[in-house]
């Protein structure tokens, strides 16, 4: 009698831990594949001001007068300046969410301050996807973290 009450007893609790460890697993995967929808003509033909980079508000070099920004021209394309030097990048939009900037070529001026225009190139590189909140474009890298934040700006 011991012996089938003590397998009644491991039956009941494997059973149930296979239960919650379904039930996990479910929860897990829903959370994985939820995606922001974000549609790309929304980005396009405005300037996305840099405001922060790496969570930090960027300083701009008082010796120049060109603001960092970021300008997506089509859907393939987009141009704009990282600090001091004009610079364009092929785009491609993946999935519902999902952005790589590659091939993305500048000038080369001599600028006293390179800082924000290293980080903010580096940052353009490491982008994998976006969100889009109102008027502010968060460009997050493949741990999706932010390392850029964008501002539409009122007058290019």
């Amino acid at each position: 009698m011991k012996k089938i009450l003590l397998i009644a007893v491991l039956a009941v609790i494997t059973t149930a831990c296979a239960d919650k460890k379904t039930s996990e697993t479910s929860e897990k995967l829903s959370v994985e594949t939820t995606e922001v929808t974000a549609d790309p003509n929304n980005l396009l033909n405005k300037d996305w001001r840099l405001k922060e980079l790496n969570g930090s508000q960027i300083k701009l070099d008082t010796t120049f007068d060109k603001y960092p920004y970021l300008k997506f021209n089509d859907i393939k394309s987009a141009s704009g300046n990282l600090g001091c030097n004009g610079f364009g990048a092929k785009v491609e939009f993946i999935g519902s969410n999902g952005l790589k900037l590659s091939e993305i070529t500048s000038t080369e001026l001599a600028c006293v301050n390179m800082d924000t225009e290293l980080k903010f190139g580096e940052a353009l590189q490491n982008t994998t996807n976006y969100v889009v909140s109102e008027s502010t474009l968060y460009l997050n890298n493949s741990e999706n973290t932010t390392v850029a934040i964008l501002e539409v700006a009122v007058n290019p």
